[in-house]
């Protein structure tokens, strides 16, 4: 039988549900028989959000990742911060906390990259919190592939049988139609058919392409990026012997006649593609970073700060973010 493989868990924002999440998804026992979950972050504050959330747990500090593979069931936490514990405040996002999250993500990435850990999960973390403490990021992503020295990237979002890759990002919705380019568009593609072949183990996949315009930009009456950019990059990809197909109208294609012939959609912006995959429900989708050298998964809400500390959090999201990371990890790219 196969060693079961390590995940890492960054703990998240503090000030946000993230610990709560991370300790109650690491305690679920379909997570705990096929991986060995290490979370990164604070001892002190997993230690204190555990034996408040949960009714019993084993909590101990680990210094090496495998050294996990030998320990019975608990939490298991490697230090990845050095920030005061005692100096958050939850339900409110701060500079300190924002660097504590960051550290986090910092370690879990050092361990993914020389081998020591098979993937990482992300817990939410704070965009302001990021820049409170001096990092210049959008998000998670952008850290990730800033971390993994990587320039070609993509967000991909996983719910159930439906995914959909985002061509851009976060960007204000202003800046998205002159942010486009043939070779963007390209590359997304190339990414996508990359990882849904590595990642998920489609052999040859169908991708769908969206429009940015309604009915396609209507011959260039709504818009003309579909001529310039969007139709050049589908036949430059075909090319290839990518499947890529469109493109299509985003009303349509997310329609479930049209979008069961794809293994996944390449969407132009953020909310094009994410406004149809979480209709299922918040917390239902995980987000994948492809084109990373390690594994990259993360739930797809935020840090909640709402309901932080208050036991509410539901860890559905963050245990099905673990599970998809092992399967990842299974396909033969990476083993």
């Amino acid at each position: 039988m196969p060693e079961k493989p390590i995940i890492g868990i960054t703990m998240g924002d503090p000030a946000g549900i993230g610990p709560e999440v991370v300790v109650k998804a690491v305690t679920n026992k379909k997570v705990m028989n096929l991986c060995h979950p290490l979370v990164f972050g604070s001892y002190p504050i997993i230690l204190s959000v555990a034996k408040k959330f949960l009714k019993k747990a084993t909590i101990r500090k680990v210094v090496w990742a495998e050294d996990v593979r030998g320990l019975k069931e608990g939490i298991n936490v490697l230090a990845a911060t050095k920030v005061d514990p005692s100096k958050i405040k939850v339900g409110k996002i701060t500079k300190l906390s924002g660097k504590m999250a960051a550290d986090s993500v910092f370690c879990a990435t050092q361990f993914a990259l020389s081998e020591q850990i098979d993937a990482v999960v992300t817990a939410p973390l704070s965009k302001k919190g990021l820049k409170l403490a001096g990092y210049d990021f959008p998000g998670h992503t952008e850290l990730l592939a800033y971390l993994c020295a990587i320039r070609n990237y993509a967000m991909m979002f996983v719910s159930g049988k439906y995914k959909v890759a985002l061509v851009t990002t976060h960007l204000p919705s202003s800046e998205v139609a002159r942010s486009l380019s043939k070779k963007k568009i390209l590359e997304k593609l190339m990414l996508t058919n990359d990882a849904l072949q590595k990642l998920f183990g489609i052999k040859n996949p169908n991708i769908g392409v969206c429009a940015l315009n309604p009915h396609c930009g209507e011959g260039g009456i709504f818009g003309t990026e579909e001529k310039k950019y969007i139709i050049p990059a589908i036949k430059s990809a075909q090319k290839r012997r990518i499947k890529a197909i469109g493109p299509f109208p985003s009303d349509t294609i997310f329609s479930p006649e049209v979008s069961k012939g794809f293994d996944c959609i390449l969407a132009m912006y953020h909310d094009q593609g994410l406004i149809p995959i979480k209709m299922g429900g918040i917390g239902g989708a995980v987000n994948v970073t492809i084109g990373l050298p390690v594994v990259r998964t993360s739930p797809d809400f935020g840090t909640a700060l709402d309901i932080a500390g208050k036991g509410k959090a539901d860890p559905e999201g963050m245990i099905n973010a673990i599970l998809l990371a092992v399967q990842m990890v299974k396909k033969p790219a990476f083993r």
